[in-house]
Order: C-alpha cells, then structure tokens, then sequence
C-alpha cells in the first residue's frame, strides 16, 4: 500500500540502511500510521530481499550470557555431589547461599541467590540442570551412598554443655576474696558486670574499624597520578617550571595538527571512491591524539603540583621569618629590661 526506498550507507564502519516511506497510500489514499513494532518488521522485509538477490545479511549475534549462569552452574554441581535426596538437595544449596524452587504447581523449577535477585528457571541453564537430570544424579548417589551423604559430608556441631561452678568452689575462702573472685574473675557475675559498665557508658566500647573503600580508591589514583607527574618531570628532565610550560604548548600545536589531519582524512572518507586505507589512517591518528592529549595532562597537573608546592614554601619561609623577627624582638626587649 505505501512506496518505501530503501537506501544503504556503505561509506561508514557501520553498515546500514535507511528507510524512506511515502506516508500517503497509492491505493486508497490512507496516511501511514508508525509503529515501534515495524521497526522489526522493515529488517525482516530488508533480509528477506537481500537473501533472494543473494546479497549479504547481518545476523543478530547472540546476547551474552550472565556470569551469575556459570556460579548457579558450580553450585547445583555442588550440591549434587553433597546430597542424595530432594532435602538434602535444598539444604546444600541453601548453605551456599542459593534458594532452590520445585513447587509441583508450578510449571519451571527455579533458583535463586538469597541477597536478592531474579529467579532463573532451570532449563535456561542447561540441559543438564534441568529438574529431571538432577533427579538423575540425587537417584544414583542415593544407590550408591543411602541417604545420609549429606550428614556425612557436613557432619552437624557437637553441642558441648558448659560446665558450672561446685558447690564447694567458695569453701573456706573468705568473704572479701569471694567478692573479689565474683565481681573481679572469670564469672558470670563478672561478665554480667562488665555488660552493664559498656551499656551505661562507664566503660568504652570497642570501635569496629571502618574501611572506607571509596576513600581508599580516590587517594589510590591520586598517588597513581603524582607517580604519573614526577615520572613524566624525571624522564624529559626539564630545568624550570618554564620549560614544562613551553613543552605543554608544543603538545597543543601538535594536537592541533593531527586534529586538523584527521579532519581532512574524515572528509575525504566520505567521498563515494574513498579508499579503505582512510579509516586505519584516521585510527592511527585518533590513537596519537589519545597519547598526546594524556600526557598534555600529566604536564597540566605537575604545573599545578609545583606552583602549589612553591606557594606553600613560600608561605612556610614567611612564618618562619615571622617567627624569627618575634623571638629576637623579644629577646631584645628583655636584654634592654
């Protein structure tokens, strides 16, 4: 119903083709109504023609799988070594922090991390994790180990009882000692003691230390970035401040230049008999531009480093002198007392 001209742009890295429609019906006159959905469509149509003229066709790679797949992968692996039965099963995954989901009304089996985050059905994993390979592999250790594989794996704690003070502890022992020994020792009373100090404020408490990583990773790049200066002012080896700055402009005019290079180069690509040469030329430059411009940087912040440094020197000569000038002011008032 609509005229559509499809045209290709082949003078760029990226492939593609633009489509222009006619928005007016050339059978009865209707105005053409876009859809976010015909977008697909139009690349369906346009590699339907390409595939019957036998021209190429630019596939859609496949999405890249989430790193989460292969740790959800290792622990099903996990716990299918640990258990023998669908319990067992459920525990060992639990214990590496994963909640598995097998209810019979529902129609996929799911697991999960327990901090958070989407379910992942089973099947998106594998073939061999789908619900009937693990029930597979649960059997056939059940066959081989019974069901207790799991308890023999991780055996539970021991509960140990805590063993309590005799009766005769406080015998022939003196009433001061026995205060001594309840308030001051290895007691409850002590301990209990020692709790209503930290509660009430009498006793400070223990700080936890406290990382703060943001921190650590800004003075971690600043101290990259001092290295970065003082290797850049030791290797040229420049005499003065005024050298940097002189050496920062010849970096400008080269950039300047390789810009304008480039520019040249990106005019001339667009040109339909453009040579395939222009574009590594063009990425040489971009890449010399890249390297030139960091290390304008680097020449910019050891400037600003050492016009700081110069002004707190000077700032620290004069309180020095100020300092001087006060004591031998007051020692000469002193001497005329």
């Amino acid at each position: 119903r609509f005229q559509v001209l499809v045209a290709t742009h082949m003078n760029t890295d990226n492939l593609h083709n633009h489509f222009v429609i006619n928005s007016v019906s050339y059978v009865d006159g209707k105005k053409y109504e876009q859809r976010r959905s015909q977008y697909a469509e139009f690349r369906a149509a346009s590699d339907k023609l390409c595939r019957e003229y036998g021209l190429s066709v630019v596939e859609q790679p496949k999405a890249k799988e989430p790193a989460r797949y292969a740790r959800m992968r290792e622990a099903i692996d996990q716990a299918c070594e640990d258990a023998s039965t669908a319990e067992d099963f459920h525990r060992s995954l639990y214990r590496q922090r994963y909640i598995f989901g097998s209810d019979p009304n529902r129609r996929y089996a799911t697991i999960r991390a327990r901090d958070g985050g989407r379910a992942v059905r089973l099947y998106r994993l594998g073939e061999e994790y789908d619900l009937a390979a693990i029930d597979d592999r649960l059997r056939g250790n059940y066959l081989l180990y019974g069901a207790g594989l799991y308890e023999r794996k991780h055996p539970p704690r021991q509960y140990t009882p805590k063993r309590y003070r005799s009766k005769d502890t406080y015998a022939g022992k003196g009433v001061l000692q026995i205060f001594f020994e309840v308030f001051f020792g290895e007691s409850q009373m002590h301990r209990l003691y020692l709790y209503y100090c930290y509660q009430l404020g009498i006793l400070p408490k223990k700080q936890q230390p406290h990382i703060n990583r943001p921190e650590l990773e800004r003075i971690w790049k600043d101290t990259e970035r001092i290295l970065a200066e003082h290797a850049f002012v030791h290797d040229h080896k420049f005499p003065s401040l005024q050298a940097i700055v002189d050496y920062r402009k010849g970096l400008s005019r080269q950039i300047d230049a390789l810009a304008a290079q480039r520019a040249e180069i990106v005019k001339q690509m667009r040109r339909k008999d453009a040579s395939p040469k222009l574009a590594d030329r063009r990425a040489m430059l971009t890449c010399k531009i890249a390297e030139l411009r960091k290390e304008d940087k680097i020449a910019e912040g050891a400037i600003k480093r050492i016009q700081r440094t110069r002004e707190s020197n000077r700032i620290d000569q004069e309180n020095r002198n100020q300092h001087t000038n006060n004591k031998t002011r007051s020692r000469d008032s002193s001497r005329q007392r």
